[in-house]
């Protein structure tokens, strides 16, 4: 079933620190930085070059280099208080929005590869739990050997994919991939019943969107079918790489598309979660 072997592929590979007054916010407007900055505390866009932290970059909790005082606070306090972290803090161009705490997450995942990048350079000195550590993320790391192994990690899941012959094959297999936590065509977790915080039941929730969201696959404005056509023009090339011809993998591209616009258009939209009726079907087993 390529179109199913396809589908799997893609679904699977798929502020300020303000005054203390201030509890959070979310840098929506699309600044653009006035002059070319470096990365680091005042820029911190990742780039291919960044490398990892050693140390965590320090704000204090009143940074008054964070407030634009050309603003009149009695006018737009929110720029006097965070119009300076946004002019040195421009949106990541991978990001749809930028904030204090998405940086800090993302120092901490920068400080966290440092960490890890230590460990894996270590040969004497480590603790039984750091060498494990170390050693693995060397392996994860070991950009040589995962390109000489090419697909063969893949093969055993693209082979019982390939011996699919029903929707009934179907389900054995998505009972399989969600036991190892891959999330094929939908969620399925744990959650407090929203009818009795008291009781811990099983969710399945909308899934299997290689983008995004699902207005990504709905909207007609120019944006949109822009980035829908990068993105089966994505989803051709990993196929290339798979080992499928150019022509096949065009082909499938568009399949992938079909499929999750199919599961995109019976997903619900932002405005309709926003309803908790419209979230919660309980059922028995």
């Amino acid at each position: 079933m390529t179109s199913d072997r396809t589908f799997r592929i893609s679904a699977t590979l798929v502020l300020c620190f303000f005054v203390s007054v201030f509890p959070s916010a979310a840098q929506q407007a699309q600044q653009k930085p006035t002059q070319a900055e470096k990365p680091g505390i005042a820029n911190p866009v990742l780039t291919v070059d960044e490398k990892p932290l050693t140390t965590l970059p320090y704000t204090p909790s009143l940074d008054v280099q964070s407030m634009d005082k050309t603003a009149d606070p009695c006018v737009d306090f929110y720029q006097y208080s965070c119009g300076g972290w946004m002019k040195h803090n421009p949106i990541p161009p991978d990001q749809a929005a930028w904030s204090v705490y998405a940086k800090v997450h993302k120092d901490n995942q920068r400080f966290m590869w440092g960490v890890l990048d230590e460990l894996a350079g270590k040969t004497t000195g480590r603790t039984p739990a750091q060498q494990k550590i170390g050693d693995y993320f060397s392996a994860c790391m070991n950009e040589p050997a995962i390109e000489k192994a090419g697909a063969t990690p893949l093969k055993a899941s693209l082979v019982q994919i390939a011996a699919l012959k029903s929707k009934k094959d179907l389900a054995a297999l998505l009972a399989a991939e969600h036991a190892q936590s891959e999330n094929s065509f939908f969620g399925f977790g744990s959650d407090q019943d929203f009818a009795n915080s008291n009781d811990v039941i099983a969710f399945a929730v909308a899934g299997g969107l290689g983008l995004p969201d699902r207005d990504y696959y709905t909207k007609t404005e120019a944006k949109s079918v822009e980035l829908r056509r990068k993105y089966v023009a994505h989803v051709e090339k990993m196929l290339q790489l798979l080992g499928d011809s150019p022509a096949t993998a065009k082909a499938e591209a568009q399949t992938v598309l079909r499929i999750e616009t199919a599961l995109a258009r019976a997903s619900l939209t932002r405005v309709e979660q926003r309803d908790p009726h419209n979230l919660f079907h309980k059922m028995d087993r």
